[in-house]
Parts: structure tokens; C-alpha cells; sequence
């Protein structure tokens, strides 16, 4: 396994540019047949899939980090693959099944088979060695890299320093629990194929502060005093703020973009996807 993010796969073969990004998205979807609905604001999709995976999850007791895992590898599958050529229902389940393993927290493919029919009865069958089928395909598609490094450990290591440092600005539980929720929330956006985890985490930490505001006057003062502190650290640190402030944006964004979230209307779209696959 590699330990140091800076020579691990995902940074070396699944960190991307915005416009490498767009490139290789365009590129996808010039050979999606033009018969098949429009997907609409992708974001939304991300939303729902999301929700798809926690779901599963939930059923089968899988702990966060692989259920994150199995997020990114949803996030790559779709960068080189398109929505519109796929059972979305069936990958999800293959890409938890195979993060439990990678996590060391391994699921039996029946159990997983089981689980999602019960989810979703009307696009995955009991027969799990559609979802074996799925696995090697699944695989072929991440190039075989599948060891993700994520923010969660630097989130709990920059805590720690902010907490023991000059800085003396530790994190409160519910600023902790806020930048765990919205590090929660970055799988759903492309942050993971732009960004090392670090980054995520200080963007985590950032905002962790910036969306707790006080109340009164006096605690407004002293919350512009840490907030000042976090970023003067940031910046004797050598961290690269811009790229926290465009992490912090885009998470913004996805928050706006979820105000006009519809399930149904992504649940609705999706069968017209799988039921136009079968046809």
C-alpha cells in the first residue's frame, strides 16, 4: 500500500485538471447515443448516487471510510463511462462490495446482492454473479488503482496541530463534526479528482468556522480573532490558499445546487436510463 499520497496511483493517475476533466467528459459523452435522455445537471445525479450509497451502507453496516472509498470509485468509473450506458444500481453495489474489501471490512457478495434487491428490486436480480461480472469490469475501468487516500486522517492530524500549536486554535466538537459533514459532502463533487485530501481537509476546517457564526458581539469578535489565526497559519504553512478557496466554493455551489435537488425526479430519470438499456 502506498503510504505517501505524493507517490500513491491517485495522485499520480486520478488527479486531474478542471480541463482535463471537461476534456475526457466531452470525449465520453461524443459516444453516448443520441436516443438517450438528457441527464440534466450532473450535480444533482451526484446527490442522488450519493444517497444510494449511504443507503446501502446503512443496510449492511459498512463504516464511513469505505462507503467513501466506494464513492470515489463511483467518480472515476463515470469519468471515462457514461451514466447513460450503464445499470447506475448495479455499479454502485459492485463499487461498495469492492471498497469493503479494499477497507478490510469484506462483505459476501450474497449479502451485498441481497441488500441492494431489497433496495432496489426493479434493477438489480438475485443472481450475484451479475454483480462478479460487474467487479472485473469495474476494476478494468479504475486501471486497477484502488487504494484512495482520504481527507479524514488529515483532518484529524491538522486538528491536533491547530490545538498544540502557537496557534492554540482548536477545533470545538461541532466544528469537528461540521468539517466531518463536509468532507462527507465533498465525494459528491469532483473535489477528490482535483485535490490531495489535505486540501480537503483544510477546506473542511475553513469552513468548519466560516459556517458556525456566533451569536452576540462579543463572541463575533473573538470567531473573526480564530478565523484570522486559521489563516495566518495557513499561509506561514505554505498551504495553497486559493486552491482552499475554490474547494470552498465549489462546496458552496453544491449546497446552492441541492436546494433544487428533486429524488424523484433523479429516481424517475434513472429508470428511463436502465429501462432504455434494456429496450
Amino acid at each position: 500500500m502506498a503510504a505517501n499520497y505524493w507517490l500513491s496511483s491517485q495522485n499520480r493517475h486520478w488527479r486531474f485538471s478542471r480541463q482535463q476533466l471537461e476534456t475526457i467528459r466531452l470525449e465520453t459523452e461524443s459516444e453516448t447515443r443520441f436516443s438517450r435522455p438528457e441527464l440534466g445537471d450532473p450535480r444533482h445525479l451526484r446527490i442522488y448516487f450519493h444517497g444510494l450509497i449511504q443507503s446501502l451502507g446503512r443496510h449492511l453496516s459498512v463504516r464511513q471510510q469505505a462507503l467513501a472509498t466506494s464513492e470515489i470509485y463511483l467518480a472515476r468509473f463515470y469519468v471515462r463511462t457514461s451514466v447513460q450506458e450503464t445499470n447506475p444500481y448495479l455499479i454502485i453495489a459492485t463499487c461498495v462490495y469492492v471498497a469493503c474489501k479494499m477497507e478490510e471490512c469484506p462483505q459476501h457478495i450474497r449479502s451485498v446482492v441481497s441488500e441492494a434487491k431489497s433496495l432496489w428490486p426493479d434493477f438489480i436480480t438475485h443472481d450475484p454473479t451479475k454483480l462478479a461480472e460487474c467487479e472485473f469490469y469495474l476494476i478494468e475501468e479504475l486501471d486497477s488503482f484502488l487504494i484512495v487516500h482520504h481527507p479524514y486522517r488529515s483532518l484529524i492530524q491538522l486538528s491536533k496541530v491547530l490545538g498544540t500549536s502557537g496557534v492554540n486554535v482548536g477545533l470545538s466538537s461541532e466544528e469537528m463534526q461540521t468539517a466531518w459533514s463536509v468532507i462527507n459532502d465533498s465525494y459528491i463533487t469532483d473535489l477528490p479528482l482535483l485535490y490531495p485530501p489535505h486540501v480537503i481537509a483544510l477546506t473542511a476546517i475553513y469552513m468548519s468556522v466560516v459556517l458556525r457564526p456566533p451569536t452576540v458581539a462579543a463572541q463575533a469578535e473573538r470567531a473573526k480573532t480564530r478565523l484570522q489565526k486559521i489563516m495566518d497559519w495557513f499561509a506561514g504553512c505554505g498551504i495553497d490558499l486559493e486552491a482552499v478557496v475554490d474547494c470552498a466554493q465549489e462546496m458552496i455551489s453544491l449546497y446552492d445546487v441541492w436546494e433544487s435537488y428533486s429524488e424523484k425526479s433523479c429516481r424517475e430519470l434513472i429508470a428511463r436510463v436502465v429501462s432504455g438499456r434494456r429496450g
